[in-house]
C-alpha cells in the first residue's frame, strides 16, 4: 500500500476561543475538508473532540497544561482554528475562484488574509455568503483588538458566526502604541515537543 502523504496520528489542530487555545489530535479527522464538513454539519454534534491535547489561557506565554484525558470543545464558542495535516478540500475543486483580500473583525482579534470567491461575485457580497459557516483564510495574520501582532497562518479555518464586522480590504487597524510589540517564538525548552503548531509569546 502507497504511504500517505501525512501519517494520520501526525495530524493535529489548535483551537482558540476568546479565553483559552487547546491543540491536539482531532477525533475522525484526517484532513482539512473533513474538517470543514465536520465543523458545518450540525448532524455530527455540536463538538469536537481533541485527543493527547494540551490547554493554555489565551495569552499566557508559558507550558501548556498536557491533559490525561481527551477535551471536549464547543463548536460554537471557537474563533478559530490551525490545522496541521493534509490540506485538501472536497466538493468545489473544479469551480474557478478568485482570491480576495478580506479583514474581520472577531473579538478579540483582527484577522487579515485572503478567501477565495466566485470571479462573478462582488467581493461584499461573496463575503456575506460566508458568515454561515466556517471558512478558509488563507495567508492569515493574526492580531489583538489594539493591532498588535500576535501571530500568522498559511492557513486557518474561521468561525463566520463569531465575525462581528468584515470587509473586503487588506487593510487593518494598526496599533497606537510608540514601540511595537514584540513576537517571539518560544524556546524549544517551553515548547511542547508533541505540538506541531508554532506558538508565539507576546513580549
Amino acid at each position: 500500500m502507497r504511504a500517505l502523504p501525512h501519517r494520520v496520528d501526525s495530524v493535529r489542530m489548535e483551537v482558540v476561543t476568546n479565553t483559552f487555545v487547546a491543540s491536539g489530535a482531532p477525533d475522525g479527522i484526517h484532513d482539512l475538508g473533513r474538517l470543514l464538513e465536520q465543523m458545518n454539519a450540525a448532524a455530527l454534534g455540536d463538538s469536537i473532540e481533541l485527543h493527547d491535547a494540551a490547554l493554555r489561557p489565551l495569552y499566557r506565554a508559558a507550558r501548556p497544561l498536557r491533559l490525561d484525558a481527551p477535551i471536549v470543545v464547543r463548536r460554537e464558542q471557537v474563533i478559530f482554528c490551525n490545522f496541521e495535516g493534509p490540506h485538501f478540500t472536497r466538493g468545489d475543486a473544479d469551480t474557478p475562484m478568485a482570491d480576495a483580500p478580506v479583514l474581520l473583525l472577531v473579538p478579540p482579534f483582527q484577522i487579515r488574509g485572503v478567501i477565495a470567491c466566485r470571479p462573478d461575485t462582488d467581493r461584499t457580497q461573496g463575503l456575506r455568503g460566508q458568515l454561515d459557516r466556517f471558512f478558509v483564510v488563507r495567508d492569515a495574520c493574526v492580531y489583538d483588538a489594539e493591532g498588535n501582532e500576535l501571530g500568522a497562518g498559511e492557513q486557518i479555518v474561521v468561525n463566520g458566526a463569531a465575525v462581528q464586522m468584515m470587509s473586503a480590504t487588506s487593510l487593518h487597524i494598526p496599533s497606537l502604541q510608540a514601540a511595537p510589540v514584540r513576537i517571539e517564538r518560544l524556546d524549544d525548552d517551553e515548547e511542547d515537543e508533541a505540538d506541531a503548531l508554532t506558538r508565539f509569546r507576546v513580549a
